[in-house]
C-alpha cells in the first residue's frame, strides 16, 4: 500500500503543492494564542481547549509538554510536520476518492487542491495547533470515503464515518462542514428518486449531526463554555450572521481581492448551467441537474455557518478558520460537473489555466499575510524585550519583584502595527488583548505574572493618551504590579 502511494506521481504533485503554500511556516511563527498556550500555566491552556470542546488538541499538548516534556520549539515542529502530513494525505485521499467517479486526472488534482488548500486554509496554519486542525480535515475526508462505501452497500462503514467525525469535532469544529460539503455530491449521485434523496440527506445529517451534538453538549453542560451558554438575542444574531455571510462571500475577509472569488464562482456556475443545458435533452434532467448546483451551494453555506446559530450572540464571529468549508465550493462544483457530464480536452485546459491563475493569486495573498505575521512577531518581541529591560531595572532599583500585571488601552489603541495586513484574528499584535499581553511577557521572561483588575485613576490617565509607538510612559510600576498600556 505504502509502496503504491510513494511511487505515484500525484503524491509528489500534492507534496510540492503543500510545501509551496505552507512550506514557509517551517520558520517558527506566533499568534497571540500561541503565547497564551506557552505563557500561562499548562493546566490553564489545557482547560481552555477542553472548554472549547477541543479535547484532542488539549490531550495533544498535554502529551507533548507535560508527559514528554517538550519545549515550545519541539512542540511547534511536531505540530507543523503533522499539519503538512495531514494536508498532503488529505489531498491524496481526496484525489483517490474522486478518481472512482471522474476520469480526468487533471480535474481530480485541481479539485482536490481547490477544496483542501482553499482560500481560508491559511488561518488553520496560523496557530500552534495547526497539526490538529489539519488532522480534523483529514478525518472529514476519511469520513466521506466511508460514507461513499456505505452508499455503495457496505453498511458497516457508517460507523467508521461517525467515529471519524466525532474525533474531527473534538479536534476543531470549524473544519467539519467540509464533510457535508463533499458528501452533498454523493447524495446526488446515489439518489435515484426523491425517496433515496431524502434518506441520503438524513444519513449525511446524522453522520454530521450526532458527533456535533455530542461535542456541543460536552461544551455546554460539562465545561459550560460562554460561547454556547450565554444569551442569544435572535435579531442581533441574525444581523451579525447576515453581515458575516456577506463578508465571507464577497470579500473573503480580505484574503482574496474583493469580489474576485465571487466572480470566479459566478463564472463557474454559468459555465455549469450552460453545459447542463447543452448536455441533456429533457427539461426534467436539465432542471434537476441545475437544481443540484444550488443544492450544493446552499447546503455548503448553511452547514458552514450552522455553528454560529448555536453560539451566544456576543460570540458570533466569522473567521476564515471557522468558515473553512465555504471557499471549497469551487472545487466542489468542479467535481459535480465532471461527475455528471463529459468535460472535453479544450474545457479541461481552460479550467487548468483558470485554476492556476486563481491559485497564483491565492499564493500571493498567502505570502503577503504570512510575511506580515512574521513582522508582527518581530515587533512584539522587540517591545517585550524593552518591557523586560524596564522591569529588570525597576526591580534592581527598588528591590520589588513584579508578580502582577494589569493591561490598559490608550484613546485610539490599535489591533496591529502600522502597514500590517490585519483581518479578523490574523496578524493581531500580542498586546492588543489583556490575556495575550500578559502571556507574551510571561513567555519571553519565563515568568507567571498574575493579571489583576485595572486601577481606575491609571485607567483614566491612560485613556487620555494617544501614542503611535512604544513609549516608556506606557509603563507604571506600583510595588509588585506593572500597569501596562496598549497603544
Amino acid at each position: 500500500m505504502l509502496k503504491k502511494i510513494f511511487t505515484d506521481t500525484k503524491f509528489y504533485i500534492f507534496a510540492i503543492t503543500t510545501l509551496i503554500f505552507f512550506g514557509m511556516y517551517c520558520v517558527i511563527q506566533y499568534a497571540p494564542d500561541t503565547y497564551f498556550v506557552f505563557g500561562q500555566p499548562l493546566n490553564e491552556s489545557i482547560a481552555n481547549f477542553f472548554q472549547s470542546g477541543r479535547i484532542v488538541t488539549g490531550l495533544f499538548f498535554y502529551l507533548l509538554i507535560n508527559i514528554l516534556h517538550f519545549g515550545f520549539i519541539k512542540t511547534y515542529v511536531i505540530s507543523y510536520i503533522l499539519a503538512i502530513i495531514c494536508t498532503l494525505f488529505s489531498l491524496y485521499k481526496l484525489f483517490k476518492l474522486l478518481k472512482k467517479d471522474i476520469k480526468s486526472d487533471i480535474i481530480c488534482v485541481i479539485a482536490s487542491i481547490l477544496i483542501v488548500i482553499n482560500i481560508f486554509s491559511i488561518e488553520l496554519f496560523f496557530y500552534i495547533e495547526k497539526g490538529i486542525m489539519m488532522l480534523s480535515v483529514l478525518l472529514c475526508i476519511l469520513a466521506v470515503d466511508s460514507l461513499r462505501n456505505f452508499f455503495e452497500g457496505n453498511k458497516k462503514c457508517i460507523f467508521f464515518s461517525i467515529i471519524c467525525m466525532l474525533i474531527a469535532n473534538f479536534c476543531y469544529q470549524g473544519t467539519v462542514a467540509i464533510f457535508v460539503a463533499i458528501s452533498l455530491i454523493y447524495v446526488i449521485k446515489y439518489s435515484k428518486n426523491i425517496k433515496n434523496f431524502i434518506l441520503n440527506n438524513i444519513v449525511v445529517a446524522l453522520v454530521y449531526g450526532i458527533p456535533a451534538i455530542i461535542n456541543f453538549l460536552t461544551v455546554k453542560f460539562i465545561y459550560g463554555n460562554s460561547r454556547v451558554s450565554g444569551e442569544i438575542v435572535l435579531s442581533e444574531s441574525i444581523s451579525k450572521i447576515y453581515a458575516g455571510i456577506k463578508e465571507m462571500i464577497f470579500s473573503n475577509y480580505g484574503l482574496f481581492p474583493k469580489y474576485l472569488f465571487f466572480i470566479f464562482l459566478t463564472a463557474l456556475i454559468i459555465y455549469g448551467i450552460c453545459k447542463i443545458i447543452k448536455s441533456f435533452e429533457t427539461k426534467n434532467q436539465k432542471f434537476l441537474y441545475i437544481l443540484g448546483i444550488f443544492y450544493i451551494l446552499v447546503g455548503t453555506i448553511f452547514f458552514t455557518i450552522a455553528p454560529q446559530l448555536l453560539q451566544s450572540t456576543n460570540e458570533v464571529w466569522f473567521t476564515a478558520r471557522s468558515t473553512y468549508a465555504f471557499t471549497s465550493i469551487l472545487g466542489l462544483l468542479l467535481i459535480y460537473f465532471s461527475s455528471i457530464m463529459k468535460i472535453d480536452n479544450k474545457e479541461v485546459k481552460i479550467i487548468l489555466v483558470s485554476s492556476c491563475i486563481f491559485l497564483l493569486i491565492q499564493y500571493i495573498y498567502f505570502t503577503m499575510y504570512t510575511i506580515d505575521n512574521y513582522k508582527v512577531n518581530i515587533e512584539d518581541k522587540e517591545i517585550t524585550s524593552q518591557i523586560e529591560e524596564l522591569i529588570t531595572n525597576y526591580e534592581k532599583e527598588t528591590g520589588n519583584i513584579i508578580t502582577k500585571i494589569s493591561i490598559y488601552n490608550d484613546k485610539n489603541s490599535k489591533y496591529s502595527y502600522d502597514d500590517i495586513k490585519c483581518i479578523k484574528d490574523m496578524n493581531i499584535k500580542a498586546f492588543a488583548h489583556d490575556w495575550s499581553a500578559s502571556a507574551i511577557i510571561n513567555f519571553y521572561m519565563n515568568r507567571n505574572l498574575i493579571s489583576v483588575p485595572n486601577d481606575d485613576e491609571i485607567k483614566s490617565n491612560f485613556s487620555e493618551q494617544d501614542w503611535n509607538y512604544f513609549n516608556e510612559e506606557q509603563l507604571i510600576f506600583q510595588d509588585d504590579t506593572l500597569h501596562l498600556c496598549n497603544y
